[in-house]
C-alpha cells in the first residue's frame, strides 16, 4: 500500500524514536516565531529549537539525540524562498521539515547509513534513481558514502552555495552538506546520465553538478545532512562546535512527492495529497482549471501561468494560516510586514487570474481540514484566522487599484527614460502610501524588465526611521554598560533576592559617577551603585525597575531612583547620595519602596489576569506583543484585527473582577523549559530563555486561571489586586490593540468619581436611572441620527432645486462650462451628487465643482462633461482647488474628490475658481 504524507511523517518518526540502540527523543515542535531566540524573524529550519544544545549553552543536555516534524517558515530575512514560490514546482514558504539530530552523539557515518536506510528499505525509492551529493571540501562524507551504502553512484561535490548550511540567523551552529536528489525524469534520459557516467564520470561531474544545481524539480532534493562543525560568530569566525553533531532537514512535501511520482500520481508537491486538497479549493475559488503537470498535455503555456498562480495562492495560505495561528497580523515592521508581504503576493497572483476581490478566507478551511490533525491549533482559531484575512486584504483591494496605476505609470516613464529603473523615493511611496511591498513592486517592475533604484530607496526608508527615531525618548546605559562588563569579568552577576523580601543586606561591589569607576561618592552626588545582591527588580519584562534606597554606615541614604539590569545580569541602581558618604567595599541595608513594589505587583499580576481573560473573551488569538507595568496604571499590547467590541470588553473586565474576588493562590515554579511549555505556560515572544524557566500560575493545580513565563514580581494571592478598571481600548499599530488599566485604590477611586460626577449629574438631567438612564441615551442617540439625516435630506433637496439658478451663472473657461459652488452641511454622497446633476445641467463641455466645509475641513468633487474631459480633467481640477487650502485629491477624469484643511479661505478659493481652473489650460 502506497504512502500518504500523513503516513510518511508518522513512519519517519516511528523510525527514528524506535531506532536499535540509538534512539531519539521524539520532540514537540517549536513554534513558527521562535519563543527564545531573538535573532530570528520565523523558525525557519528544524535544528532552530537545538542551537543551543550545539553551542554547549545548555549543559548538561537533556538528550543528546532527538527527532521532529517541525514547520518551518522561508518568507523573510535570511534563505527567505518567498521570490521562488510561484516560479518554481517544488518551493514553499511554510514547508514541514522531518529531522534528526544528534548533539555531540552520532555524526557524519550513522547519519548517512540511517538516510539511506530510510530511504530505500521504508519509502522503497529505486536506488538508481538517488544521487548522493557532498560539500567539495568534505573527502571523509564521501568515503563514508561508499562504506555504507550501495549507492550506485559517486557522490556529487557542489560549492559552498549549496552545500555548506548556515547558520540559521546571524550566529550558531553550521557546517558541510550531504544531499539525496531525487531524479524524477524519463527512464530514457536516467539512462543518458548512467551511460556519461561510465563513458567517463570523472569528465560528466561537472554537467552533472551543475545540472543539479539548476534543475531542481527534475533532481529533487529530499533529504539534506547537516554536520554542524562550527560555531558562527558575529565578527566571521568559526570556532569549533563544543557539540558538533547531526541536524538533517528531509522535507516532507518533496518526499512525498517522490514516492507519489512513482505512482504516477503527481509530478510536484502542489500534486501530493498535501496540497493538492488546498489547491483545489483554490482553483475553484479563483474559477479557474488547474491542471497538473501530467495532465496538461505537454508544454501548455496557459496551464503553466494557472498552475503556478494557484501554487504560490494555496503555499501563501497555508503560510498565513499557521502565522495567524500564532497570535501574528499583518503590520508595516517585523514578522507583520512579511505577512503583509506573502497575503499581497497572493493577491497580485489573484489578479492575474481576474480575481479582485476577497477570497483568501474561504482558503483557511481546506488548510485547517489538510493538516488540522496533526497541528490542532489551527482549528481552536479558525474565526480569527478568517477575519484577520479579510480585513487585510479589503483594507488593500481598496488601494491598490490607485497604487497600481501609479506604478503602471512608473514603469512606462522609465521606460521612456531609456534608464528602466523606478526611483526609489517613488517605490518607496509605493510602500508607505498604497501599501506595496517593494519585493511585490520589484516583482511586477522586473515582469516589464524594470529595475527598482534601491539606494534610493533605502535613503527615503531611512529617512522615515531617522524621522521616528527623532521623537523617541528613551534611557541608555551608555558608558556604564560598558563598565558594568568589567564589573560583570570580576565579580560575576548580581544575585536577585526580591522575589520574597524587599529588605536585604548587601555590599558594594562598584561605583560609578561621571562615566567612571569611583571609590566614594559623598552628599548630593548623582551616582550609580552596584551590590553582590539586591532586592531591587530591574527593569524587565514590561516591568518598571524598583525605587528605595540603600543605608550605608553612619547617616548615609542613597536615594534609588531607578534600577536596571545589563545583558550579563549587573543590577544599576541609578540615584542620588542624600546624607553621609559611600565608598567601595562598604555594607548596606538594601529597601524596597515597599508600597510602591506593592502597587506594581497588583498591575503585573492582573496583567496575567487580563491576558487570560482576552484569551477567552475576545479568542485565543491574542498574544502579548508589549507590556508596561508600573506602581500607577498598567498597559497590556495584544494581537487583534479589530476593535474589541464594548460588549467583549465589559466580559473581560468583570472576568478578571471575579478572579481576583475569588483570591486565586498565586504560585511560582522552576520548571524545564520543555515541561513548561507542556503545562501549557505562555511564554513572551523574543525572549531568551535557559533550560529552565520561572512560570506564574494563578488558581488552584488543574484549574488554573492563568500560566505563564514571568520573571517579575507577583502577589502572592490575587485578592489582593482589590480591583480592576479598563480605562481605555485602542490601536496602536495595524493589527495590534492597547488596553490601558488601573487596579487597587486607582480602580475604585476612578468608580466613585465616574459616579459623583458623571453618572449623578446625568440622572439628574435626564431623569432616569440604572438602565432606564441607557435607553434614554438611546433614544436621544437615535433621534439626532435622525434628525441629521432629515437635516441633510433638506439641504440635498434645496441645492438641486436650484441647479437652473447655478448652471445660469456658468462662466467660459477656455471653451468650457464652469461652475464653482461652496454649500454648507452637504455629506460626501451629498456633493457628488450635486456635481454630477450640475455638470449634466451644464452639457458635454460643462466642469462643474461643488464644495463644503464639515467640522473645519473642506471636501471637494468635480464632474467633468465627456467633451472637457480631455483639458480639464477632473483630478487636475479639483486639486487646482485642493492645493491652496493644503490639501490633495483625485480620481478619474469624469470624477475626482479632494480634501482640505484650511477652511478659512474656502470661499475665497471657490471665488478664484475660473483663474485656477483656466490656468490647466495653459
Amino acid at each position: 500500500m502506497s504512502l500518504s504524507g500523513c503516513d510518511l511523517r508518522r513512519e519517519f518518526l516511528h523510525f527514528f524514536e524506535h531506532l536499535d540502540g540509538a534512539a531519539h527523543q521524539l520532540v514537540t515542535p517549536a513554534p513558527l516565531i521562535p519563543p527564545d531566540d531573538p535573532t530570528l524573524l520565523f523558525t525557519s529550519a528544524g535544528m532552530v529549537q537545538f542551537k543551543r544544545f550545539y553551542s554547549g549553552e545548555i549543559d548538561p543536555l537533556p538528550y543528546s539525540r532527538s527527532t521532529t516534524c517541525q514547520p518551518c517558515l522561508r518568507a523573510g530575512g535570511k534563505g527567505s524562498d518567498l521570490e521562488n514560490v510561484g516560479k518554481t514546482l517544488r518551493h514553499h514558504t511554510l514547508f514541514e521539515m522531518l529531522g534528526n539530530f544528534s548533539f555531540g552523539d552520532y555524526f557524519k557515518r550513522e547519519a548517512i547509513r540511517w538516510a539511506w536506510q530510510f530511504v530505500t528499505e521504508k519509502m522503497k525509492l529505486p536506488k538508481e534513481r538517488l544521487f548522493p551529493t557532498i560539500f567539495e571540501e568534505d573527502d571523509e562524507a564521501e568515503r563514508l558514502w561508499r562504506e555504507e551504502t550501495d549507492c550506485h553512484y559517486t557522490p556529487v561535490r557542489l560549492d559552498a552555495k549549496q552545500n555548506f548550511w548556515g547558520p540559521a540567523g546571524d550566529t550558531g551552529a553550521c557546517g558541510p552538506c550531504s544531499e539525496l536528489c531525487f531524479f524524477m525524469g524519463s527512464a530514457e534520459e536516467l539512462r543518458e546520465i548512467q551511460n556519461q557516467l561510465r563513458a567517463s564520470e570523472a569528465a560528466y561531474m561537472p554537467t552533472l553538478a551543475r545540472r543539479i544545481d539548476e534543475e531542481g524539480d527534475l533532481f529533487l532534493e529530499i533529504w539534506n545532512m547537516v554536520f554542524p562543525q562550527f560555531d558562527q560568530q558575529r565578527d566571521g569566525s568559526r570556532p569549533i562546535l563544543k557539540n558538533r553533531g547531526i541536524d538533517t532537514g528531509a522535507g516532507l512535501e518533496r518526499m512525498t512527492t517522490a514516492l507519489m511520482w512513482l505512482e504516477g500520481k503527481a509530478s510536484t508537491p502542489y500534486e501530493t495529497d498535501l496540497l493538492q486538497p488546498i489547491v483545489q479549493v483554490a482553483a475553484a475559488r479563483l474559477g479557474v482549471k488547474y491542471l497538473k503537470v501530467l495532465d496538461a498535455g505537454g508544454d501548455d503555456a496557459e496551464a503553466t501561468r494557472v498552475r503556478l498562480a494557484v501554487n504560490a495562492i494555496s503555499d501563501h495560505a497555508r503560510a498565513l494560516t499557521f502565522c495567524l495561528a500564532e497570535g501574528m497580523s499583518p503590520g508595516n515592521v517585523g514578522r507583520g510586514y512579511v505577512l503583509r508581504r506573502i497575503q499581497r503576493r497572493a493577491l497580485r497572483f489573484a489578479s492575474l487570474l481576474g480575481k479582485d476581490e476577497p477570497f483568501m478566507a474561504d482558503l483557511v478551511d481546506p488548510v485547517i481540514e489538510a493538516m488540522g490533525a496533526t497541528y490542532p491549533h489551527l482549528a481552536k482559531q479558525r474565526d480569527y484566522i478568517r477575519k484577520a484575512l479579510r480585513i487585510e486584504e479589503e483594507s488593500f483591494l481598496k488601494t491598490r487599484n490607485r497604487g497600481m496605476k501609479l506604478l503602471d505609470e512608473l514603469i512606462e516613464q522609465a521606460a521612456d527614460r531609456g534608464d528602466r529603473t523606478i526611483p526609489g523615493p517613488e517605490a518607496f511611496k509605493l510602500w508607505d502610501t498604497y501599501g506595496f511591498p517593494l519585493d511585490l513592486t520589484r516583482e511586477i517592475a522586473a515582469d516589464h524588465d524594470i529595475g527598482i533604484d534601491q539606494p534610493g530607496y533605502d535613503a527615503a526608508l531611512e529617512e522615515q526611521k531617522a524621522r521616528g527615531r527623532a521623537s523617541w525618548q528613551g534611557a541608555q546605559l551608555g558608558k556604564e554598560a560598558e563598565l558594568a562588563e568589567q564589573i560583570a569579568e570580576r565579580h560575576g552577576q548580581t544575585q536577585f533576592t526580591g522575589y520574597g523580601k524587599t529588605e536585604d543586606s548587601a555590599r558594594v561591589l562598584a561605583l560609578i559617577a561621571d562615566g567612571a569607576l569611583v571609590e566614594r561618592i559623598e552628599s548630593g552626588m548623582r551616582a550609580t551603585v552596584v551590590l553582590d545582591r539586591t532586592p531591587f527588580y530591574a527593569e524587565s519584562g514590561g516591568q518598571v525597575g524598583d525605587t528605595g534606597q540603600l543605608i550605608g554606615a553612619g547617616d548615609c541614604v542613597f536615594e534609588v531612583l531607578d534600577t536596571q539590569k545589563t545583558a550579563t545580569g549587573i543590577y544599576l541602581h541609578w540615584g542620588e547620595v542624600q546624607t553621609g558618604a559611600l565608598g567601595n567595599g562598604e555594607s548596606v541595608e538594601a529597601r524596597v519602596d515597599a508600597p510602591r513594589r506593592l502597587a506594581i505587583r497588583r498591575n503585573h499580576s492582573t496583567t496575567h489576569l487580563l491576558q487570560a481573560a482576552l484569551r477567552r473573551h475576545v479568542g485565543p488569538h491574542v498574544a502579548q506583543q508589549g507590556s508596561w507595568v508600573g506602581p500607577e496604571s498598567l498597559r497590556f499590547d495584544f494581537t487583534n484585527p479589530e476593535a474589541v467590541p464594548a460588549e467583549a470588553l465589559r466580559r473581560v473586565q468583570e472576568e478578571v473582577n471575579r478572579l481576583i474576588l475569588a483570591d486565586l493562590p498565586v504560585s511560582t515554579e522552576v520548571l524545564a523549559l520543555d515541561e513548561a511549555r507542556k503545562r501549557g505556560a505562555i511564554a513572551p515572544f523574543g525572549e531568551k530563555y535557559g533550560p529552565t524557566v520561572r512560570v506564574v500560575a494563578m488558581g488552584e493545580p488543574g484549574a488554573l486561571a492563568s500560566i505563564e513565563f514571568c520573571g517579575g514580581t507577583h502577589l502572592e494571592r490575587t485578592g489582593q489586586a482589590a480591583r480592576f478598571r479598563i480605562v481605555s481600548e485602542g490601536s496602536i499599530a495595524s493589527g495590534v490593540r492597547r488596553i490601558e488599566a488601573v487596579t487597587g485604590e486607582r480602580a475604585a477611586s476612578l468608580e466613585i468619581d465616574e459616579q459623583y460626577n458623571v453618572v449623578q449629574p446625568l440622572q439628574a438631567v435626564l431623569a432616569s436611572k440604572g438602565e432606564a438612564l441607557v435607553e434614554r441615551v438611546q433614544h436621544l442617540n437615535q433621534r439626532i441620527r435622525q434628525l441629521e439625516k432629515d437635516l441633510a435630506r433638506e439641504r440635498q433637496k434645496a441645492a438641486l432645486s436650484n441647479l437652473d439658478q447655478m448652471a445660469a451663472g456658468a462662466v467660459e473657461v477656455g471653451g468650457a462650462r464652469l461652475v464653482a459652488v461652496l454649500l454648507d452641511g452637504l455629506s460626501a454622497n451629498d456633493l457628488r451628487a450635486l456635481a454630477t446633476s450640475l455638470r449634466e445641467k451644464l452639457g458635454p463641455k460643462g466642469v462643474a465643482v461643488a464644495a463644503t466645509v464639515t467640522d473645519g475641513k473642506v471636501s471637494l468633487v468635480a464632474s467633468v462633461g465627456e467633451e472637457a474631459r480631455g483639458q480639464f480633467p477632473a483630478g487636475k481640477v479639483v486639486n487646482a482647488l485642493a492645493e491652496p487650502l493644503g490639501g490633495k485629491g483625485g480620481g478619474k477624469p469624469d470624477l475626482a474628490q479632494a480634501g482640505a484643511r484650511e477652511a478659512s479661505r474656502a470661499g475665497e478659493i471657490i471665488g478664484r475658481a475660473a483663474e485656477l481652473v483656466g490656468a490647466l489650460a495653459g
